[in-house]
């Protein structure tokens, strides 16, 4: 019998290098195409909770808690992603 390989869904560079400090946007956006997610968080107030410094990796499972898919057996399925980040990578 072969094990099965868990699949582990890659954090984009965005998430791991931007932290709250870093990006100034009066409002964090987030989405979950799979779970039909979509909402805009107050700066301000998520700054308040979790710190400037925390990275958006660190946010993004703090905000998921609770989704199935992202303690899968299979490894990380969740697929919310921060569309505020989306529109600074183009940028830049």
């Amino acid at each position: 019998m072969v094990a099965k390989t868990p699949k582990f869904t890659q954090t984009p560079d965005s998430e791991r290098s931007y932290t709250l400090k870093g990006v100034r946007l009066p409002n964090i956006e987030i989405e979950c195409i799979r779970c039909e997610r979509v909402d805009s968080l107050e700066r301000k107030a998520v700054v308040a909770k979790f710190g400037a410094s925390v990275s958006f990796s660190k946010l993004r499972r703090r905000l998921a808690m609770g989704c199935d898919r992202l303690c899968h057996p299979d490894g990380d399925l969740c697929e919310m992603r921060f569309r505020c980040l989306q529109s600074l990578d183009a940028d830049g």
